[in-house]
């Protein structure tokens, strides 16, 4: 349901092609970060969730997103849902297990900000390059912008490969206003390294679950364990 559907597809008689898609009626999440900043802990939570569940959706069906990005994430009202996630956009996504010119290694596809390190290097893409994707968005939604920005397309696609994300706490006036489990979430989507990241997108939402009830996210320990160093606050 957080995908948004095609009905149609065809091809014109002047052999060009089209579909049609479902109207969806609401702003775009970029329109809803510029009209709304900050975000509310409680809405990123509840929006991550969503948007994990269309993806999880996706990646059982054997397909990656490749472009996830703000400007392809539509918040709808349905039924007395107002922030209801609709994901579009699978233009240069991935089937996984075929091989064709688009998809070959080497090749470089995305919006820059939001691509993943392999993304990056044109090296092979599974369903973690969209976990890394989503928690571009998500550090943005808390923190105001974007993990890394540059000058230029390859300077953003450098940091992305080499250099470690500051920690959104450290970004905003008052630290308190992201937690801890939060920002452990993000950056251990965040990581380098592809099996540093979230197995499955289901696990991501677990994890947000366990946020959302209070409890210990599984990703604070993690990334306590891990080399650098990730401080939770006495409080």
């Amino acid at each position: 349901p957080h995908i948004i559907d095609i009905s149609d597809f065809g091809a014109l008689a002047d052999g060009s092609a089209y579909f049609a898609m479902e109207l969806l009626d609401g702003p775009s999440l970029t329109k809803v970060m510029e009209q709304s900043r900050p975000l509310t802990v409680s809405r990123i939570v509840h929006l991550a969730k969503q948007m994990a569940q269309a993806l999880s959706a996706a990646h059982a069906a054997g397909i990656v997103h490749r472009d996830l990005k703000p400007d392809n994430v539509m918040l709808v009202t349905r039924g007395t849902e107002k922030d209801f996630v609709k994901v579009l956009d699978f233009g240069i996504a991935k089937v996984t297990g075929e091989t064709n010119r688009l998809t070959q290694a080497g090749s470089v596809f995305g919006t820059p900000h939001y691509m993943s390190p392999e993304q990056a290097a044109g090296a092979g893409m599974t369903h973690a390059t969209d976990i890394y994707s989503l928690g571009v968005m998500l550090y943005e939604l808390a923190a105001g912008k974007v993990p890394f920005d540059a000058e230029n397309f390859m300077g953003i696609l450098t940091m992305h490969m080499y250099k470690a994300p500051v920690p959104m706490r450290a970004l905003v006036p008052a630290p308190q206003e992201i937690p801890a489990g939060l920002d452990a979430i993000v950056l251990k989507c965040l990581s380098k390294k592809p099996e540093h990241r979230y197995a499955t997108m289901d696990a991501l939402v677990a994890d947000l679950e366990k946020f959302e009830k209070g409890t210990m996210p599984d990703a604070v320990n993690e990334m306590m364990a891990r080399s650098g160093g990730f401080n939770v606050p006495t409080d």
